[in-house]
């Protein structure tokens, strides 16, 4: 996987579980990131695919963030649980 976003889009990292709307340029945060939606598509949109998608996600609190820089992605990773 790169290490920076080839394009501006949501990224799902479904052990958190956690969705990012990233930057294009931006570093991806600790952990596997895999592109799930066009950054056009409304977040309430976009948790509603990933239930029906992954069927473990449905029910769970899915945290959502948007890093469009370095500080973003350093504060993200610091709000994440030390076991991650």
């Amino acid at each position: 996987m790169p290490k920076a976003a080839k394009e501006t889009a949501y990224y799902l990292n479904g052990k958190i579980p956690a969705v990012a709307l990233i930057s294009k340029g931006v570093r991806f945060p600790s952990g596997t990131w895999i592109r799930v939606a066009a950054p056009t598509v409304l977040p309430r949109h976009v948790e509603e695919m990933l239930a029906d998608m992954f069927p473990r996600l449905k029910g769970k609190a899915i945290t959502f963030a948007k890093l469009t820089n370095e500080s973003d992605v350093k504060e993200f990773e610091r709000s994440l649980p030390e076991s991650l």
